[in-house]
Formats: C-alpha cells, sequence, structure tokens
C-alpha cells in the first residue's frame, strides 16, 4: 500500500502557499540550475543547494539537498571524503531552516547510515524528510534498525539505495522503509536479484535519480524492468525541464544489445564502429550523448566514442536496452538509405581526402537523410548535436567543401545523369568509379540490413 503522503504527491501538487517561505529557501539553498545565475543573498552564506524532485505529472514536489558542485566535485569516494561530506550537509541542515520551507514538499538527504546513531540527529526532524540511507558494503546493524523504529514513531521517513537492498540483513529493516532510490550511475540497478527484489516489495515508492539523458529518462518512464513503479524523477535531464512528451524513433534491441556483448567481450575499436554504424538512429544518440557530456565539435563515430569512453556507452546502452520502447515492426528502409548514403559519399571522398575527413563526409551523407528517419526536421536535429561546420554548411546551406559530394550522391541515386557528369568533372572523378563506389554502397547497406 503507497503511503498516504507519497500517493498525495504523486496525484497532484498545490501551489505555492507560502510565498516568503519559498523565497527564503531559494536564499539559502539555491536549485542547481539557477546557482550561476543567481545573486547571493546578503545575509547567507551557504554552501548547500537543491535539485528538484517531480512526479508523473512533470510538477515539482520534493528537492534533494546536497552541498554545491564546487565542493563535491572534490570528494572522493573513500570512506574518509564521504564521512567529511556528510558532516558538512548535516551541519547545514542544522544551523538553516531549510526542512522547515518546504511547505507542502518533501526532502530528500543522502548520508552514511550511521549517522542516525548520532544524538544530533534527532535535531534535524523536518515536516516530509526522507533520510536516505547508504550502508555501502556495510550490513545493516541491529543498532541501526532500531534506530529507524524509534525514529519512525516520531514521524520521520528513511529510504535506501536500490543496489544496496541485498545488503546482508537488509531484510530486517525492509518493513520501515518508506521510499527506495534507484541510482541510475550504479549498474546494479539492472541486476535481475535486485529488480525481483525491488517488484517484490509493492508498498515502496520508487525515486529514480541521476538522469541525465532522455535514454535514463525512457529506461525508468516505462522500463521493461520496472514497469511504471518509477513516481519520482530527478537529475539533469530533469532539472533542464526538457520535453517529455518527444518520444524519438527508437534504435534497433538487437543492435544494442550486439554493441553491449562487444563491450563486455572487450572488442577492439573498429568493430565497435562498424556496429555503432549498423544503426543511424544509434548513431545519432551516440553524437547528441556526446554533445551532453562535451563542448568539442564532433564529426564522427570514432571520435565520439573516443571522447565518451567505452563505460559511459556501456551505461548508455543499458538505458536503452531497458526501455519499452523498440524499433520492432518500423520501417527499415529509410535507415538502409541513410547508410547507403554515407556510405557512397565516403567511398567517393576516398579517392581524394583523408581519414578524418571521410568520416566527416560519411556523418554528412547519414545525417542529410535522417529527416525521414526520426520524422523531425534538419535543422532542429542538427540543434541537438555538435557537428562541424563543414558539415553544417553541407546540409542547412548547400555550401562548403562537402556539399558536392553530397550533391553528386543525390543525382546519382535519382539518376540525373547531367549533372552528375558535371559533379564527375568539378570533383575529377570518372563515371565508372562513382558506379562502383555506389554499387559498393548499397551491397554494404543490404548486409547491414540482412543482420538488422
Amino acid at each position: 500500500m503507497l503511503p498516504l503522503f507519497f500517493h498525495h504527491l504523486f496525484q497532484s501538487a498545490k501551489t505555492e502557499s507560502d510565498l516568503a517561505a519559498f523565497e527564503r529557501l531559494n536564499a539559502l539553498s539555491p536549485r542547481i540550475s539557477t546557482i550561476e545565475e543567481s545573486v547571493p543573498h546578503p545575509e547567507e552564506k551557504t554552501i548547500i543547494c537543491r535539485e528538484s524532485i517531480v512526479n508523473r505529472q512533470e510538477r515539482v514536489v520534493g528537492h534533494e539537498f546536497m552541498l554545491k558542485k564546487n565542493i563535491t566535485e572534490r570528494v572522493h569516494t573513500g570512506h574518509a571524503m564521504r564521512r567529511l561530506y556528510d558532516q558538512a550537509l548535516l551541519s547545514q541542515l542544522l544551523n538553516l531552516p531549510l526542512l522547515q520551507l518546504l511547505g507542502h514538499r518533501f526532502a530528500v538527504v543522502h548520508f552514511e547510515a550511521s549517522h542516525i546513531l548520532e544524538t544530533q540527529f534527532a535535531n534535524l526532524h523536518g515536516q516530509h524528510c526522507v533520510f536516505v540511507l547508504r550502508f555501502g558494503d556495510e550490513p545493516v546493524t541491529d543498532a541501526i534498525c532500531q534506530h529507524v523504529i524509534a525514529w519512525r514513531k516520531m514521524g520521520f521517513m528513511f529510504g535506501i539505495l536500490a543496489h544496496e537492498c541485498m545488503n546482508l540483513n537488509m531484510d530486517a529493516l525492509m518493513v520501515d522503509i518508506d521510499l527506495l532510490v534507484l541510482d541510475l550511475n550504479e549498474a546494479w540497478v539492472f541486476s535481475p536479484d535486485i529488480v525481483a527484489k525491488v517488484m517484490a516489495h509493492t508498498h515502496w515508492p520508487l525515486l529514480a535519480c541521476h538522469i541525465d539523458s532522455y535514454e535514463a529518462f525512457d529506461c525508468v518512464w516505462e522500463s521493461t524492468l520496472y514497469a511504471e513503479r518509477v513516481m519520482f524523477f530527478q537529475g539533469p535531464f530533469i532539472t533542464a525541464r526538457d520535453a517529455w512528451g518527444v518520444n524519438p524513433i527508437a534504435a534497433l534491441r538487437g543492435q544494442v544489445q550486439c554493441l553491449l556483448d562487444l563491450i563486455e567481450q572487450e572488442a577492439n575499436t573498429l568493430v565497435l564502429l562498424e556496429a555503432l554504424k549498423a544503426d543511424p538512429v544509434l548513431l545519432y544518440k551516440l553524437l547528441r550523448m556526446a554533445k551532453s557530456q562535451i563542448s568539442d565539435e564532433i564529426g564522427s563515430a570514432e571520435q565520439a566514442l573516443l571522447l565518451i569512453g567505452r563505460g559511459a556507452l556501456h551505461r548508455w546502452l543499458l538505458f536503452m536496452l531497458h526501455s519499452q520502447s523498440d524499433a520492432v515492426g518500423c520501417d527499415l528502409l529509410p535507415r538502409q538509405a541513410a547508410l547507403r548514403r554515407g556510405r557512397f559519399m565516403q567511398n567517393l571522398a576516398e579517392h581524394q581526402l583523408d581519414n578524418t575527413q571521410c568520416q566527416h563526409i560519411f556523418l554528412t551523407g547519414v545525417l542529410s537523410q535522417m529527416e525521414e528517419v526520426l520524422q523531425q526536421p534538419l535543422i532542429e536535429l542538427l540543434k541537438a548535436l555538435n557537428t562541424p561546420n563543414s558539415i553544417n554548411a553541407a546540409l542547412l546551406n548547400r555550401s562548403g567543401p562537402y556539399f558536392a559530394y553530397l550533391q553528386l550522391a543525390s543525382a546519382a541515386e535519382s539518376q540525373q545523369f547531367h549533372t552528375v557528369s558535371l559533379l564527375c568533372k568539378a570533383l575529377d572523378l570518372s563515371p565508372h568509379t562513382v558506379k562502383n563506389c555506389q554499387h559498393e554502397a548499397s551491397v554494404w547497406a543490404e548486409q547491414i540490413q540482412a543482420r538488422n
């Protein structure tokens, strides 16, 4: 049975009833998204901030309190550093009236479980606050269980991290847990044992945190593992208030699984790149993910993979694998056409340009067909990427060094032989070379589609 308080938050959120309290909360603990542009409060010097938590109706129903980023980035995973972080966070919560300024919303605070044994913990009591206990690899002690029971009688609420629910003696704490947190930075949340444990306890409201991309959001909104059990959402993607209604075309699940297998088998980079290029939707999503993490221009799958790293790619692929979204039954012909054009243009360029430029031209060809694949205007698709100006010029302005190759490929595909002849002369290519390049690209794309 869902706790009444969380049931209310899941259903709706009231308008802010106490504007003075809300302004005070903003001064003492600015939201992460507004820290950089906010003006410091003249009387308050605080090192704490908060991140919004929303429900399925996209309404802010809570906040996680944490130390500001410039402090958090210095904290490593070592036990001693984490304890120092926790002590600083608890000190801020004790000295500032944050938990009394929440109104109808709830707060989430993460810290090491042993802190509830300290006498000062009693002074933290605030309305609608959930203390998420972090155990690491440690077992749940009888002392912690007894303190949780005692504090809950006084109105405290507690949560645990999903990937720690298999810790030794955790069963003794299960009935006293009010919230379960799915940390998407932890691959363990996809473990069958963890999933089975979570799904067996239907009374737990689930909060998914560290949602940093649409793929991360999609895998918990309608998950193959957790169905629609997740009620609350938190992370950079949520803070950015990106549109939830957008349901982008899914990547091919079989290709996603193939890539996961290759990473786990430690396949070489060239093999990974070929697998990434086998689905243009997957390639586009990789480039979009790269932009969200890196400010550099990215003009190829190889560059994106090297910048992101295999670990981040593996995590991102897990999100897509466990999303309900799937490309089963979709028309694969537009994807094949995009790959064929990219390969065709790359083949043409290999006679004259270096490898980096050839990779750029392959991407230019693929992206030129993505309007039909993703059912969105090309200009909007490119806004989500950080492609080089030479690629953007060819696609949007019909200019630049790559446009002639795009024009030649398009003319050859539509059998505009006079235009092909003129462009062959301009690029110093023979019609025979163009024909061979087009044939090889068609065979390559058909082989990929047969595997998909």
